[in-house]
């Protein structure tokens, strides 16, 4: 049976997201980016789920599983 992760990090979401670490400070800031699950020393820990769930709806392209394509480049 495989680990299963349950929680992101600031670095998760950077890899998770591929963006950078300033991108993540940015959205995780956002009003309907999902609460933290809890405060470490190391900082802010989220659920995955509700990051997963978060993506499905703001960026459905990156969610997992989706065939759909990024949004055109502004």
């Amino acid at each position: 049976m495989g680990w299963k992760r349950r929680l992101y990090g600031s670095a998760e979401l950077q890899e998770r997201l591929g963006v950078s670490r300033v991108r993540v400070v940015q959205l995780t800031s956002r009003p309907d980016f999902p609460h933290p699950f809890d405060r470490l020393a190391g900082g802010a820990v989220w659920l995955v789920e509700d990051v997963e769930a978060w993506i499905a709806q703001h960026q459905p392209w990156k969610a997992k599983g989706a065939d759909e394509p990024p949004p055109p480049e502004s």
